[in-house]
This record gives structure tokens, sequence and C-alpha cells, in this order.
């Protein structure tokens, strides 16, 4: 397989030094040396892994649109692309998006279906109805916070033997905040319910959101399981503990946020 030059500037940020173990097999998960190899100025060839004798990484001569699609599709190489062998820098702008979009949906009532949580304001005075959506937005920065730190929280108690440093050189830590990032884009399909909402029913609200929270813990399992090299079933337990215990906290602080409603 070979990587046309055009492409190569998609890669200018993970360039390494020889015999560096900086990237990862997206199909194993092992550490390797380098994705590509310059056979001319104008050629590049796909290194294969030393431990399961595949590609390394097909996804740097795919389209970003194939990537996109393998990414809601779920699949563990997509994750291991876009975590270990790709920039994340702007993952956090995203982050903040998401967080802003739930918040949105949180004020305008949209969530009314699943939850009995609410910060807006009886009054028309047009400032206080602008401060229940601060108060949303804080109700979310609060459960990502919650729901990363039990994840951390329990995965370090479930799971002992997390890597310290992954095959990236980045900390297990840093990694696993920028998988919960990842795995929150399925949230964009909360857009629909802004669209449509005075169209739809509250039962098929609340239909539409249980399934796209459902998709977005699926990822979670999926991308924890990437990040912290275990299976899908303790993925899946430690997830679902963060949850549980991420709500029973986060019903808690809503209680305090609502005081200033």
């Amino acid at each position: 397989m070979k990587l046309s030059l055009p492409l190569q500037g998609y890669f200018d940020l993970l360039k390494h030094s020889p015999g560096e173990k900086k990237f990862v097999c997206i199909n194993c998960g092992r550490p390797v040396s380098g994705l590509y190899r310059q056979i001319s100025s104008t050629v590049l060839k796909i290194i294969d892994c030393d431990k399961c004798k595949k590609p390394a990484d097909k996804y740097i001569e795919f389209e970003v649109l194939i990537i996109l699609i393998d990414l809601i599709l779920l699949s563990k190489p997509a994750y291991r692309h876009i975590l270990y062998n790709s920039d994340c820098k702007n993952l956090w702008k995203i982050g903040c998006i998401l967080i802003l979009l739930e918040a949105y949906c949180f004020w305008t009532d949209a969530f009314r279906g699943i939850t009995s949580i609410t910060y807006r304001s009886h009054l028309t005075d047009p400032f206080l109805s602008e401060k229940g959506f601060y108060l949303s937005t804080v109700h979310f920065v609060a459960g990502f916070l919650l729901l990363y730190g039990f994840i951390y929280l329990f995965t370090r108690v479930l799971h002992r033997s997390v890597p310290k440093v992954t095959g990236n050189g980045k900390t297990y830590p840093h990694m696993l905040l920028h998988g919960v990032i990842l795995a929150s884009i399925g949230k964009f399909l909360f857009i629909p319910i802004i669209i449509w909402r005075e169209n739809s029913t509250e039962t098929g609200m609340a239909i539409h959101i249980v399934l796209v929270l459902m998709y977005f813990v699926i990822s979670l399992v999926q991308i924890h399981s990437v990040v912290s090299d275990c299976t899908r079933s303790r993925s899946g337990v430690i997830v679902i503990l963060a949850f549980i215990v991420k709500a029973y906290f986060l019903t808690r602080v809503s209680g305090l946020l609502q005081q200033f409603v």
C-alpha cells in the first residue's frame, strides 16, 4: 500500500525520531516505531506491525469521511487512530460545544420528558431567563467532571494495570480525558431535538434522548476498553458504575443550583 505525497502534510505533526515508540498499531494496540516509511520523494509505504503483521495504521491513506463513518460504527481501530496516531489538540473545543449544546437543550426544556430538573425562571425578565442557561451549563460541566473522575477512580480500583504512559507519550489520565470527549461526539444527535421539538411528542423526544444516551454509553465502553487495554465486560462495569454514582452526586449538585433560580 502506498500513500501519495499530497496527503503527507496531514501527518506533519506525527514526525518522530527513529526507534521511538510514539505510535500504536490500530489492530492490536501495541506500540510501533512508525506508521510509514518514505520510499522516495513522492512515495510513502505503510509499515506493518511486528506483532500482528498487519498495516500499523491503514487510516493514514483514507479520506476523513471514511474515518468518521468508522467512528460512528464504534470501530476500535478508528478510535486508536484518532487518540494515538493523530493530533487531538482541538478535542477540547468539541467538548465545549457539546456541553453548550446539552445546556441549551436543558434550558429550553427539551429534556423535560426524562427529568424533572429545570433552571428556567417563571418570571419574564430576560436576564433571569438567561441565568438559567448559565446554571444549565454549570450542571453539565459538573456532570462531565464527575463522570470522568469516577471512571478514572473505578478504573484504578477495578483494573489496576492501567498504563502510566501511553504509546504516544501522554499520561493515562490525559488520554482518558480525550477518550471521554471523543465518546461524547454522539451527543450531536441532540440537534434534531432542537430543530423538530415543536413537532414532536414528549414520548418521542424521550425515546430519542434515551437512544442517544445509550449510544454514548456504548461509545464510552468501547473507548475505555481501548484506552485502558481491558475487556469490554470490565469496561462496561466501570462505565455503568460511574454513571450511577455520577447521577447520585449530580442530583445533589442540581438541588444546590436550583436555589439560584
